[in-house]
Formats: structure tokens, sequence, C-alpha cells
């Protein structure tokens, strides 16, 4: 799509629009083809915030709304842009996939019984994000430090739920500098471990049982992601073992998380280690995801999948086994994709099984 063939370009998402203009707050990135990029926002519900955040003009939308119906005024976004823009006939988008805020602009740009033409930005935009700057590394290595040592400060006693601790935790993050966490925390006790995505509950940590972790936070807008698996008491055989193959897998993995790397390597890799040890029916999700503003970003580690790693993507590697009336093991670090091999920006923290007991 070259610069000739578009008018105008619209952002509505809130990760594209950190990413280009610095800021989420804001309800449109408006990018004329002659002219300098601009926000709108709406008035006291985040174009103060815009201002601070981004270097990018900000035109805000104001409603009033009067003492009756006939004195209300509250122009849309679209409204607004289709005053400076209204000839614009092809438009670039990233909110195609939203049929109502299609029809808004569709609306709005019309000229007699014929619509703009409206074309996805996701293509461009993917290519843009996908691999991080420097700049978005130091962001990431810090919402990983951010992390580690919120969990490594925290005392989990047995008796306590799994809510409390996730919320220990949460606080933690933020009192050491995050946003909030990447995703709700998950604290996954016993046979909730075999739940991949555990909602947590009120029930109480044990001794000698699993206890699963995945947690993560957010600085400045970047994720991280981890997972930690550990046994409260004196770990069995078959935990230890099957701890040690996850694990296995996951250093496997590691060693080809690298520049020119087919995507689905990895997590072949990783599976046929677990296959060697019995537990590859227990596998039954990808190795790994891109991460960055958002916390699942747009590829997957996954058999099958096409593509190439390429250095300075970010990713996850987080193999996982889940057995029903057992519970589950995962191990997960968020990774920077290197020139030889993977970077772990969260391995630090240890991965012994029976590290809680300190």
């Amino acid at each position: 799509m070259g610069r000739r063939n578009i008018d105008l370009s619209l952002i509505n998402s809130p990760s594209n629009m950190l990413y280009l203009a610095g800021t989420s707050e804001a309800q449109l990135l408006v990018v004329p083809l002659d002219g300098d990029p601009y926000l709108v926002a709406r008035y006291a519900f985040g174009d103060e915030i815009a201002r601070e955040k981004s270097p990018y003009h900000v035109e805000v939308q104001k409603p009033f709304y009067g003492t009756s119906g006939r004195e209300v005024t509250n122009p849309s976004v679209y409204d607004l842009v289709a005053e400076r823009h209204g000839d614009s006939r092809r438009i670039a988008v990233d909110f195609l996939s939203s049929q109502e805020q299609v029809e808004k602009v569709r609306k709005r740009f019309k000229r007699g019984k014929k619509s703009a033409a409206l074309v996805s930005l996701d293509d461009q935009l993917r290519r843009m994000r996908i691999v991080k700057s420097e700049y978005e590394l130091g962001l990431m290595k810090e919402s990983a430090s951010i992390a580690m040592r919120a969990f490594e400060s925290l005392e989990i006693r047995v008796g306590m739920t799994e809510k409390e601790v996730a919320n220990m935790l949460e606080f933690k993050m933020r009192e050491l500098g995050a946003d909030g966490p990447s995703f709700p925390t998950i604290v996954a006790s016993g046979v909730n471990s075999f739940n991949a995505h555990h909602v947590n509950t009120e029930r109480r940590i044990g001794e000698g049982e699993i206890l699963l972790i995945d947690f993560g936070a957010k600085y400045m807008g970047y994720c991280s992601d981890m997972t930690r698996t550990f046994y409260l008491g004196k770990p069995p055989e078959d935990f230890l073992d099957r701890y040690e193959a996850v694990l296995n897998a996951q250093l496997r993995a590691l060693d080809f998380m690298r520049d020119g790397v087919p995507m689905e390597r990895p997590d072949i890799e990783a599976r046929k280690i677990l296959k060697e040890s019995g537990l590859l029916e227990y596998f039954v999700h990808s190795l790994g995801h891109g991460i960055g503003i958002d916390i699942h970003e747009f590829f997957r580690l996954l058999v099958g999948r096409g593509g190439r790693l390429q250095e300075g993507m970010t990713a996850t590697d987080e193999p996982g086994i889940y057995i029903r009336g057992w519970g589950g093991i995962r191990i997960e670090d968020t990774v920077v994709i290197g020139r030889n091999r993977g970077i772990p920006l969260t391995e630090k923290l240890s991965k012994n099984p029976d590290y809680l007991r300190r």
C-alpha cells in the first residue's frame, strides 16, 4: 500500500495509538496525507492526559447537553475529523473488524451514494510492532524486574487463599512502580493447577500440594509474563520427574528462539522432549505467544505456524502439562529472540520447585 493510495489514516486501537503517539487516552489518532498527525480526545475524559503524554496536538471533543433534549450537541469523533478531511476517498484504518466503527466512518465520508473506500492498516502495524526497539526492550526489562522483585518479596504461607496471594502480588507490583498487572494474576493450588487459565478462588493453599503462579507487570504500557510452579512440602518423585521434563522442554525451546528459525521450531523441539517423557498428550497449548504492549501479540510459537523469527521479537516460552485429577506444571519466561539463542528477561527468579520453602 503506497503513500499515494491513501488520503487519510485513522487509528482507533489503544495499543496502536500508544505505540505511535505515546498515549492510549485519546479516541483517535489522525494521520493525514498532507499535514501533521494529531489526536482527538474527549473533554475531561483523557484530553489532558493525552496532552501530557503525546508530542502530537490534541483536538478536543466537548459535548453540550443543556437542560432539554433540543439543546444536546455531542458530535462523534468522526464528525470532527470529517469536517477537516471530508474529501478523503481512501482511508486506512485499524478497525475493519468493527462493523459499528466502519459504518460510522462510511456515513461521514460519503459523496452522494458513494462512501470512501476503507483499507486495513493491520499488516503494516503488525510489521512495525513485531520487532522491538531498544527503548521498548528497556521498558520490558523493567516490567520483568518489577514482577520478579514483587514475587521474591512475598511471604506465602499455608492457609492463605488463592485470592489473597494474587492480591498481595498485584499490590506489590504497583508499589514497585508498575501500572498494574499485565493480566489478572493466576494462583492455582492443588488440583486447581490443572486449569491452564485458572480463575482464583477462596481455596486455601495446603501443605503437600502443587502451587502454580502465573503473573506479570505492566510498566509504561509494556508487559511481562511468567509462570512458576512449586511444591509445598517434600516433592514426590512423580512431581519431580514431570517438573524436570517441563523445564528441559522450556530450555530446549530457548535454544531455538533465535533469528531466522521457523516460528514452529521451538514448539516442536519442546514437544520432542515431552514426548520422550511420555507427557506429550498433556501439553495442550502453544509454546508461546508474542508479547509487548499487549499481553498477547501477533504471532504464536506453535507447530504448523508459518513465518520465521527475527532478532528483537519478544515472546513467551511456556511449556506446560495438565493432568486431570493430579494437577499441572507450567514454567514460563518472557524472552527476546536473539542472534544465537533466546534471551530471557525473567530468568533470575529461581526455577527450583521447592523454592517457596525458604
